[in-house]
């Protein structure tokens, strides 16, 4: 009796085991109703008068769901845009790039609106502002101005060459003006209505610009006169100028790209101190 228990119990679940297998071939046939195994061992069970707990009547039916493919606008692999379907306008798109443009353009520390151009295959960049141009002393200020790369536009040599140099500025948050050289120097301007009369300068030709550029420039306390011309070197400062003998200036170890141009007129404004002979 125990036996044949044993073997009622026994021969069920080795059927469903050989079934099971077997399942995904049984589904795929046209005639065949598919059944989870689960089903396949309870009516094993339910033949030999052992209940199953969690019998399942209603067939397994695999879904039928097929994806439905979805239209983009974009591409996902670049950024180019594709064309939509849609009912936007080409006018729409052009109103769109110069709200943009408009967004991000640059300005200068005074809120202008400023150009950052490049002449190609250089690494100077500059900045267009008041009808000049002025270079930027390094990237690294470049940037701490907040200023991206593709902020900058390619300009032909024969364009940059048409703007000239900005010759004064100010730090912001004064109202000290000051003298940039050609060479990368900075000489206070003590007269600014002076200057602007020696050199044909105007006050809107000033431009503003970060301490950190700022220090960036040597002081520029050695000049001379250029129109006419005359080589002798001056020493200058708040209080005047000094003139240098030869010997003085070799005993300093003065070099020529530490001495700047001046105007007669400018060289005359300042009080004559006594000179440094040695």
């Amino acid at each position: 009796m125990i036996k044949t228990l044993k073997l009622a119990l026994v021969i069920p679940m080795v059927l469903a085991l050989i079934a099971m297998p077997l399942y995904p071939t049984l589904a795929s046939q046209g005639s065949y109703i598919a059944q989870d195994p689960q089903t396949i061992v309870c009516n094993s069970l339910n033949a030999v008068g052992i209940g199953c707990a969690s019998q399942t009547t209603t067939p397994y039916i695999p879904s039928s769901y097929q994806p439905k493919p979805t239209h983009l606008n974009f591409d996902i692999f670049s950024n180019t845009p594709v064309a939509s379907t849609g009912t936007s306008t080409s006018a729409d798109n052009s109103n769109l790039t110069a709200t943009i443009a408009n967004a991000t353009a640059p300005t200068d520390l005074s809120g202008q609106k400023i150009n950052l151009v490049s002449v190609p295959n250089s690494q100077d960049i500059y900045e267009l502002v008041n009808g000049q141009k002025h270079i930027f002393p390094s990237i690294a200020i470049f940037y701490d101005y907040g200023y991206t790369l593709d902020m900058v536009q390619p300009i032909s040599q024969t364009q940059l060459d048409k703007y000239p140099r900005a010759g004064l500025i100010k730090v912001q948050g004064s109202s000290s003006i000051y003298y940039l050289t050609e060479g990368g120097l900075v000489r206070q301007v003590n007269n600014p209505s002076q200057i602007f009369a020696f050199y044909g300068d105007r006050a809107e030709d000033v431009i503003t610009i970060s301490r950190k550029e700022f220090n960036f420039y040597p002081t520029n306390q050695y000049v001379y006169q250029i129109s006419p011309l005359n080589l002798d070197v001056f020493q200058i400062s708040g209080s005047g100028k000094r003139y240098l003998t030869p010997m003085a200036v070799a005993r300093l170890n003065i070099r020529s790209e530490q001495v700047a141009p001046v105007s007669k007129s400018e060289l005359d404004s300042y009080k004559t101190l006594a000179p440094l002979i040695d």
